[in-house]
């Protein structure tokens, strides 16, 4: 390879570098489109979400969208509900491969530590259910998670829990 050849080289692929480094800036400054929520609402100023489908790292890091939560691939939601009174939403859904507690529980915190909560405590009282409190900016955050006798995952969000 000549020298002017070399220069050509390294020029474009310094180009390419700079117009994928351009492509990232945009992408990440481009707002995330989300589905319309199967249920959502505002719970002690918590604005949120449930959402039927597998949400993508981006759309759980878009800020101002309130809280959002989904299922993980491959889930058929059974079902969704909301009590005023206790001030949870509960989430019903079915893996054909199906998932214990832990990993259920595990599942829902990373979505919300992708959104800037902190885990506090985490318990698991029996081999079918498991229990985290979160935090972000003073307000709390309970997950619980019970894999039934059929197979079925429940995740029960509990709004407004002391913070951990």
């Amino acid at each position: 390879m000549t020298s002017g050849e070399w220069v050509n080289w390294k020029a474009a692929l310094l180009a390419a570098a700079l117009a994928l480094s351009c492509h990232a800036a945009v992408a990440q400054t481009t707002p995330v489109s989300l589905p319309k929520p199967l249920l959502s609402g505002t719970t002690s100023g918590l604005a949120w979400g449930i959402y039927a489908g597998r949400l993508t790292s981006a759309s759980l890091l878009e800020e101002g969208q309130g809280l959002r939560v989904g299922v993980p691939a491959g889930a058929s939601v059974l079902g969704t509900r909301y009590d005023a009174a206790q001030r949870t939403a509960l989430l019903t859904y079915r893996l054909p491969r199906g998932l214990d507690a832990r990993s259920a529980l595990a599942f829902a915190t990373n979505q919300l530590q992708l959104q800037g909560f902190d885990i506090g405590e985490r318990s698991f009282p029996t081999a079918s259910s498991a229990r985290a409190a979160l935090s972000r900016d003073g307000q709390g955050l309970t997950v619980q998670t019970t894999r039934q006798a059929n197979g079925d995952t429940q995740v029960l969000y509990v709004f407004g829990a002391a913070a951990p």
